[in-house]
């Protein structure tokens, strides 16, 4: 299980389940759903060639299980960090502020309820785009999430370049003038209005890999501007995002009861909601299919793991105690140390474990230190 724990403020410990329910844990020293169309390869920004989550992985992951406990974690530092344990690609707009300080406790909630309750504390709104998560303010965020419906089942006669999925990243200092232009083909393609994009340099960002439409969507709508493509496909036009916005969304993967189908209509009153099979289709304004959509997410219940049955990914350095603290807590266990073990946990270590039992764990933490653990019922024992 992955969990955030804030013991140390300012100072980030990661200790995750090593499965594919792996959940996030942050705090203590800083130690497809797959849009159609041609794939060109392009480099990731996930740092050791690891990969973002995408299809069936990233749609079982974002209902998995996780507990979180962020104590004065800058949004931008810490969201960063979980986008890349998790290999979930995450966008903060810049529009919102990346050092506002956030205090977040969460146990035992999926992936997407996590991220409900983040944008929530930020003052901004969140919504998928392709096999990732956009994060910004929340008239964009509905926008965007209208559109990302709209282009989940693109026309099949759709030509190059709009057509061609490969990385939505940038780097650090680039203007969105030269993203664009290194998106857009090189001759027989025009732009216009490129004059109204402002000149500013971006922070590192990546989506993922995306479509053509949806990149410059996510681009543009974070200087509130839209784009018009012409019925040929080999011009667009820059021009004011639309007023409203409406589409079909699918949501899936949810027990859906009448209680269920009775939220999603008081919220979203004027919307066309239709249950097929385990799916839920939701059509009408981008307004209320946010609205929507967050009751889904706040109904869903991820299917807990039992203790055994986990393995767990480690990489820190702190203080023995303080590490056995905040594993305790994100294990929702009592800690008890025996007096003539005290002063043995006061030694700073580096402990780095992956797929590790629990046993295991516990074993890495107290290495040298003379001291043995148990588990008995919800209470760790640390003891001579």
């Amino acid at each position: 299980m992955l969990a955030s724990c804030g013991c140390c403020s300012g100072q980030t410990f990661d200790l995750s389940d090593g499965s594919a329910f792996a959940n996030e844990f942050e705090g203590l020293g800083k130690v497809s759903q797959t849009t159609s169309g041609t794939r060109r390869e392009v480099p990731r920004s996930l740092p050791s060639g690891l990969q973002w989550r995408t299809g069936s992985d990233f749609n079982q992951f974002v209902k998995s299980p996780i507990s979180v406990s962020w104590q004065q974690a800058k949004l931008r530092e810490h969201l960063k960090q979980f986008s890349q344990t998790q290999r979930i690609a995450i966008v903060l707009d810049r529009r919102i502020n990346p050092d506002q300080i956030l205090d977040l406790v969460v146990r035992n909630v999926s992936v997407e309820q996590f991220l409900l309750r983040t944008a929530q504390q930020c003052g901004c709104k969140f919504c998928r785009l392709g096999d990732g998560y956009y994060f910004g303010p929340g008239e964009n965020a509905e926008r965007l999430l209208a559109i990302n419906a709209i282009l989940r089942r693109p026309p099949k006669k759709t030509q190059p370049p709009w057509s061609v999925v490969e990385s939505s990243a940038w780097d650090r200092l680039a203007t969105p003038q030269e993203i664009i232009e290194r998106w857009l083909p090189k001759s027989d393609f025009e732009i216009s209005g490129l004059d109204q994009v402002d000149h500013d340099l971006m922070a590192e960002s990546d989506a993922g890999e995306l479509r053509l439409d949806l990149r410059l969507a996510l681009l543009l709508s974070q200087f509130d501007l839209w784009f018009r493509q012409n019925k040929s496909g080999d011009a667009i036009a820059i021009v004011r995002p639309p007023k409203t916005m409406t589409a079909t969304l699918i949501i899936d993967g949810y027990e859906i009861n009448k209680a269920l189908l009775e939220r999603v209509r008081a919220v979203a009153p004027t919307c066309k909601v239709k249950k097929i099979r385990r799916s839920l289709s939701i059509s009408g304004p981008a307004q209320e299919l946010e609205m929507a959509r967050n009751v889904m997410i706040e109904s869903y219940r991820p299917k807990l793991r039992k203790l055994e049955e986990k393995r767990f990914q480690l990489n820190v350095r702190n203080h023995r105690r303080q590490i056995l603290d905040a594993v305790a807590k994100q294990l929702a266990m009592d800690l008890v140390i025996d007096p003539k073990c005290e002063t043995m946990l006061n030694d700073v270590v580096s402990v780095e474990v992956k797929d590790a039992t629990v046993n295991d764990l516990l074993d890495a933490i107290l290495f040298g230190a003379r001291c043995q653990h148990s588990i008995v019922g919800q209470t760790l024992q640390i003891a001579p």
